[in-house]
């Protein structure tokens, strides 16, 4: 057993902090109480404070699949139309998902290397068949990929098009990473979990809705019932989660709000993670100079600041990279997924994350390609240093 403690590089679950844990870490309490109460009703208005939504937001215990279920099965009735742009493993699931719940998803694929282009999605959604479409479905940024969509431009579609489409937006690996303002996006349903950008354990995920997003779930017909958005807006306190509500969880998540005020705000948080993704970014730029190493995303301004994904070239496996990291030198890491099972591996910097503990794992990165004979660009580690010491001065 190596000493020292492992670097968490995942794209999630992520770094859980020492006050998380010990937030946590306490006998449970009588849900019923005006303690409970008061924690609960502090701790999810300052969330959806942050993500800057007006309408109500419906918290779950559950991972993200139980939102992305949550958010379909209210917002839209068997058989309705809803647009699914497809960017990569996850995306595709929650398509997939769609489908098993009675809906008729058209599939509007933009490639792994790509986010959604606004022109396309206008072009599809102008046509009689895309003018049914009742929801525009995405990922902001797709964890199996690094790859973030403007969500500014597509919210500018919809408006041009004076379409109706609800826009329900998968935040699960953007969230507290990447600015996101659902009010002034006219976000209908945005998705977020616990375990990536909130730096918490598994378990709670959220629905931050608007207006028209509650008016779409009363009217909906579909049966429902441990998701059903009615019973949880109508509920007081605790009943929302329409069971016993996860109290532990909730005390890490006051503890992870709290750490987020403490730092400035989600936008102080948020202007962490661009500046860490700059290092990550530029640490890549100068390995790929040696032909073997490359960025999945393909456009710079789609490159996520949570997550990056970087391909190798045939010759090489990236699965024994990640494999090497994790055995010698103390880092984990994403494998790819799907098409990029093999050939890619994703570096997570989201969460609680610094430059020291960064800068750490972008050696033991290096060490990792260096031990497996991938040829890389000299310097990367050190270029992500000097750009981190300039933005620093």
């Amino acid at each position: 057993m190596m000493s020292g403690r492992t670097f968490i590089q995942n794209p999630g679950p992520t770094n859980i902090p020492e006050r998380i844990l010990r937030a946590m870490a306490r006998p449970a309490i009588d849900f019923g109480s005006t303690e409970f109460s008061v924690l609960l009703d502090s701790s999810l208005t300052r969330l959806n404070n942050h993500m800057k939504n007006s309408g109500p937001l419906i918290g779950y215990t559950s991972t993200g699949h139980g939102a992305w279920e949550a958010t379909v099965t209210n917002l839209f009735e068997v058989g309705a139309e809803v647009l699914l742009c497809d960017s990569g493993h996850f995306s595709h699931q929650w398509g997939e998902m769609c489908e098993a719940h009675g809906l008729d998803v058209h599939w509007f694929e933009t490639g792994w290397q790509r986010g959604v282009d606004p022109d396309a999605l206008a072009d599809v959604l102008s046509t009689e068949s895309g003018r049914r479409v009742e929801g525009v479905l995405l990922a902001h940024t797709e964890t199996s990929t690094g790859v973030t969509s403007d969500l500014e431009a597509i919210r500018k579609v919809l408006d041009d098009l004076d379409h109706s489409a609800l826009l329900v937006v998968d935040s699960i690996a953007s969230f507290g990473c990447t600015p996101l303002d659902v009010d002034s996006l006219g976000v209908d349903a945005c998705l977020a979990v616990s375990q990536k950008g909130l730096m918490m354990p598994i378990g709670l995920a959220f629905t931050g809705i608007s207006d028209r997003a509650v008016s779409a779930a009363y009217a909906n017909k579909r049966g429902r019932f441990y998701w059903d958005w009615r019973r949880r807006l109508e509920a007081e306190g605790y009943r929302m989660f329409c069971g016993t509500p996860p109290i532990h969880h909730l005390y890490g998540l006051n503890e992870a709000l709290c750490m987020i005020e403490e730092e400035g705000g989600i936008e102080a948080v948020t202007d962490r993670h661009r500046r860490l993704a700059d290092a990550v970014r530029t640490a890549v730029s100068v390995w790929a100079e040696a032909g073997a190493v490359e960025f999945n995303a393909i456009k710079e301004n789609e490159r996520s600041d949570s997550v990056t994904c970087v391909r190798l070239a045939e010759n090489y496996d990236a699965d024994q990279v990640v494999t090497i990291a994790r055995e010698r030198f103390n880092l984990t890491m994403g494998s790819g997924i799907g098409p990029l099972t093999g050939s890619a591996f994703r570096i997570g910097h989201l969460g609680d994350l610094n430059v020291p503990m960064l800068l750490g794992a972008l050696g033991a990165v290096e060490a990792s390609l260096r031990a497996c004979r991938v040829p890389i660009g000299n310097g990367g580690l050190e270029a992500a240093t000097e750009m981190l010491s300039e933005v620093s001065r």
